[in-house]
């Protein structure tokens, strides 16, 4: 019953409990430095955000797919299922073992910082290395089954559905209105599994004047749009999955260098360099290969993030070490001689000691 009536205030009100969620996670970006242990408590809010925005997002999910969501005019919302939510959703709804392994794959990356932090700051620096190696395996470990379990895909950084729509666009619902929105005349295509509005319906919202025309090109769907789901991301021929393989394995090669020879040693760093080149080259050789060379939207997003991913590399040791540090240092002292400026100084400054002392800062994994 509690929970219920949470779910009702939270869809009635998704615009501001979606401001509330910006403001405390605004928060956690600029508290570390600022007291004692700020940045076990900026982490602390951070993955406690995490977890009750999946919970927030399902419940919106739920009322998108039963009409009850209205814009600020108070009609009903209109939801445009992106890609990544039909390939994601398609595989949660089809392979129970899926959706499972998605959200404890999913749970291990919000907590992962606060679960190394706390290790850090309560116990010894060896048990701290050892429970991040774990981390790593098990992430490895579940990756490699989403691998499996999508037909040889490619696992894409995150895993679970992203949120359907921005809640600050939404209105308060009126119960007439969802009524209307329920009794709304759809069919549902056998192949694609989307909701369409049928002939009666548009000649009634169009009057049948020339809006139709309108109305019928704003419908207009792409070929993407209407392809299977699981067509979204096509499954890996050898080359593919042997590079796939390596980027999965990559996290887990790098910590146990660290571990046997240091942080300030060059090798893991550049092995691990090494290793995710020779992946990303593999895995967009194998996409270019065969009829389908043009990479569809969630593989170029996903080549996209793993491109910026190595950035990190200035980040971690002793990379960071020799070069990056004494540039970033130079660049906050600079912000910090600018009004406008002085809190991206200070943000640097910041996060600074979070990068050389914390692992998941810098992992990208």
């Amino acid at each position: 019953m509690v929970l219920q009536k949470y779910a009702r205030f939270v869809v009635s009100n998704a615009a501001q409990v979606n401001s509330i969620e910006n403001g405390l996670r605004t928060l956690t970006y600029i508290l570390p430095g600022r007291f004692a242990d700020a940045e076990l408590a900026s982490e602390a809010i951070y993955t406690l955000l995490n977890f009750v925005g999946i919970y927030h997002d399902s419940l919106l999910s739920k009322a998108a797919n039963s009409g009850l969501l209205v814009d600020k005019e108070g009609q009903p919302l209109k939801i445009d299922v992106s890609p990544f939510n039909r390939y994601h959703g398609s595989l949660s709804r089809n392979l129970k073992l899926y959706r499972v392994l998605s959200l404890v794959l999913s749970s291990l990356q919000f907590s992962e910082k606060l679960v190394e932090m706390v290790v850090a700051k309560k116990f010894s620096d060896k048990l701290r290395w050892r429970v991040v190696s774990w981390i790593e395996i098990l992430k490895c470990v579940l990756r490699l089954n989403l691998l499996h379990l999508s037909s040889r895909r490619m696992v894409t950084g995150t895993v679970i559905p992203e949120r359907l729509v921005d809640p600050a666009s939404l209105g308060t619902p009126n119960l007439a209105l969802q009524t209307a929105a329920k009794k709304g005349d759809l069919w549902t295509g056998e192949r694609s599994k989307l909701n369409f509005t049928s002939v009666r319906d548009i000649l009634q919202k169009t009057e049948g004047n020339a809006d139709l025309g309108t109305f019928i090109t704003s419908e207009v769907r792409d070929a993407e749009a209407i392809a299977p789901a699981q067509s979204l991301i096509r499954p890996f021929r050898a080359l593919g999955l042997a590079g796939e393989l390596l980027f999965i394995l990559r996290p887990i090669i790098y910590v146990l260098g660290i571990r046997k020879l240091g942080k300030r040693d060059w090798r893991p760093w550049a092995l691990s360099l090494l290793i995710e080149l020779v992946s990303r080259q593999m895995v967009r050789t194998d996409l270019h290969a065969g009829k389908d060379t043009e990479e569809h939207t969630l593989e170029r997003e996903e080549l996209s993030r793993r491109k910026w991913l190595f950035l990190y590399y200035l980040l971690r040791s002793p990379f960071y070490d020799q070069f990056t540090e004494s540039r970033l240092s130079g660049i906050a002292e600079w912000c910090n001689r600018k009004p406008l400026l002085s809190l991206l100084g200070s943000l640097i400054q910041d996060y600074q000691p979070l990068w050389q002392q914390y692992y998941f800062y810098t992992a990208g994994s």
